[in-house]
C-alpha cells in the first residue's frame, strides 16, 4: 500500500509549521523523516494518522483519501503507528499487550465473553498463536509472560513495535523506534524493520540515530523551515549544506 501526501500545510497562529508538504512512500519501502527538534515531524505524523487536522492538502492510501477520518478508522484503512511515549499496559503481560492490539476481535463483544462460540474460541486460539509468532519476530518471546512494565527499555521498544505489527496495517509510521536504546536492541529493531520491508510493508520512520538511518533508509526526508527535501542516500543527506547549517 502506498502512502501519498499532497500539499499539506499547518499553521499555529503566525507560525507556519508545515508548508506545502508533498511526497509519496511506495509499497515495500522505508522512508526516514529527519529534522531538528521543533521542525514539525510529530505534527506531520499526527496529521497523517488523524490526531490533528491539516489546514490544507490531502492524505491518501493507495490513491484514496483518508482525510476527515478518526485515527481508529485510518487504522482500519491500513495506517498504523507507534508513539514516542510507549503506550503499553504495564500491568498486563507482554503477550497480553500484543493480544490486546489485534483489531476487531469477536471475543471483545460482551456476550461472547459469557458464552463464547466455537468461532470465538477458534479466533482466540489463532490470535494466541499469531501473537507468539509476532513476539518471536520481535525477539521477545522469551519474556512473553513477564509484565510489560517490568521488562527492559529495549524490550519495551520491541514490544511497542510488536503491538503495532499486531494491528495488521500495511502502512506503519514509527516515531523514534530506537531512541534511547543500547546498540544490542538497536540492532534487533533494525532487523525487525528490515524484515517488515521484505514482507512488503510501507514504513515511514522518525529517527535521529545515524547508524539506524544509514542501515534502513531507502530515502531520507529532511523537514526544515516547514518544507521537505528528499535524499536518495545517507551520504547525500549528511553532506548537504542545508542539513549542515540546520544542525549547527
Amino acid at each position: 500500500m502506498t502512502l501519498t501526501v499532497e500539499h499539506i500545510a499547518k499553521q499555529y497562529g503566525d507560525h507556519r509549521v508545515l508548508n506545502d508538504i508533498s511526497f509519496e512512500v511506495p509499497e515495500g519501502k522505508v522512508y526516514v523523516l529527519v529534522g531538528t527538534n521543533g521542525s514539525g515531524k510529530t505534527t506531520l505524523f499526527n496529521i497523517l494518522t488523524g490526531f490533528i487536522a491539516q489546514d490544507s492538502g490531502r492524505v491518501l492510501l493507495d490513491g484514496k483519501s483518508v482525510d476527515g477520518l478518526k485515527p481508529y478508522r485510518r487504522q482500519r484503512k491500513g495506517l498504523g503507528r507507534t508513539f514516542q511515549d510507549m503506550r503499553l499496559v504495564a500491568g498486563l503481560t507482554v503477550k497480553e499487550n500484543v493480544l490486546l492490539s489485534f483489531p476487531s476481535q469477536r471475543g471483545e463483544l460482551w456476550w461472547n465473553t459469557l458464552l463464547p462460540s466455537r468461532k470465538v474460541k477458534a479466533e482466540q486460539q489463532h490470535n494466541k498463536e499469531l501473537a507468539t509468532r509476532i513476539l518471536m519476530q520481535c525477539f521477545i518471546n522469551d519474556v512473553a509472560d513477564s509484565m510489560a512494565g517490568e521488562i527492559s527499555y529495549g524490550q519495551q521498544k520491541l514490544l511497542n513495535l510488536a503491538c503495532c505489527i499486531a494491528g495488521a496495517t500495511p502502512v506503519l509510521l514509527l516515531d523514534e523506534p530506537v531512541a534511547g536504546v543500547n546498540p544490542h536492541y538497536r540492532e534487533l529493531l533494525t532487523t525487525v524493520v528490515k524484515a517488515l520491508r521484505n514482507e512488503g510493508r510501507t514504513l515511514m520512520i522518525i529517527e535521529h540515530n545515524t547508524d539506524f538511518i544509514e542501515s534502513v533508509a531507502d530515502r531520507i526526508l529532511f523537514l526544515n523551515d516547514g518544507r521537505i527535501k528528499a535524499y536518495e542516500s545517507y551520504n547525500d543527506f549528511r553532506n548537504d549544506s542545508e542539513v549542515l547549517d540546520a544542525y549547527v
